[in-house]
């Protein structure tokens, strides 16, 4: 049988246009062209070319080891990885020792042969350049973004914000939940209290109901008195402040006088050694 592997991120599908339908026609006619008919597509949708651990390539390499599958073929090399390790070592650790040709139908590769062997040698370094530099730009543009004052991005922006043409939006509703945070642990309330406080007036944010992790998240949180912080430098960002920066800092030093260790020194043997045998939790006291 003949495994016919389509991959495509979301970004990819966007920009290039590589969508899997398109992927799978070609690999079709392909085959059927040369007169091949036992043939099975294997598709990972949304999954990155940046590592193997992706569920219709794991099922593909157990056909291979299976002996269920004598040819891969996908489109562009880069559909099989973007990583020149990872398809050198497909080809060589995989491939190869269960006699399964491997053929990329843009570049003309077929290992079947020494120059396709070559090439795909070549190409795959090319790959990995293309992959290095896409995050080489990434990464200027977002610190770009931080010195500019912007939000740099990603999908859990902070709460008491909407994401608006990649900027930071005041949600009103988000924001006096924010501020309501500040003002109970200022008068003296725990984590745990607020969250129950918010929580009972039925209020909720973009991501679910209140705990006591979101709320420290919350009072840690320097962009809420106008600071944006990226690789660990902070910038002042161009979005409207929440809260004051005399309350910001009277949080953060109750919060260093409230803290407590998790690891206390302990003279007894077995703590985190011994382990429930039902639910797996670890011997404590």
């Amino acid at each position: 049988m003949i495994a016919l592997y389509s991959r495509v991120s979301t970004a990819e599908q966007a920009s290039e246009g590589y969508s899997i339908g398109e992927q799978q026609e070609r690999l079709k006619l392909y085959c059927e062209s040369r007169g091949w008919k036992r043939f099975k597509h294997f598709v990972d949708g949304g999954f990155s070319g940046a590592n193997l651990d992706r569920p219709a390539l794991q099922e593909m390499i157990e056909g291979i080891e299976a002996g269920t599958i004598d040819k891969v073929i996908v489109y562009k090399l880069d559909r099989l990885s973007r990583s020149q390790k990872d398809t050198l070592e497909l080809i060589e650790d995989v491939f190869i020792p269960h006699k399964v040709d491997f053929i990329s139908m843009s570049e003309n590769l077929d290992t079947s042969s020494a120059f396709g062997m070559a090439m795909v040698g070549m190409l795959s370094c090319f790959s990995q350049l293309e992959k290095s530099t896409i995050k080489e730009r990434m990464a200027i543009g977002r610190d770009g973004r931080a010195k500019e004052g912007k939000w740099h991005g990603g999908h859990f922006y902070p709460i008491g914000y909407n994401r608006v043409n990649g900027e930071l939006v005041v949600n009103e509703f988000e924001a006096m939940q924010v501020k309501e945070c500040f003002r109970l642990y200022l008068e003296g309330y725990t984590l745990a209290d607020i969250a129950r406080t918010l929580n009972s007036k039925g209020w909720t944010h973009k991501w679910g109901e209140w705990s006591f992790q979101r709320v420290r998240l919350v009072l840690r949180n320097p962009v809420y008195i106008g600071i944006i912080t990226h690789n660990g430098e902070k910038y002042q960002g161009i979005h409207e402040k929440l809260v004051c920066e005399a309350d910001f800092n009277a949080v953060q030093e109750i919060a260093k006088k409230n803290y407590q260790p998790k690891h206390i020194r302990t003279d007894a043997y077995l703590i985190g050694k011994v382990y429930c045998a039902r639910c797996g939790a670890k011997y404590a006291h």
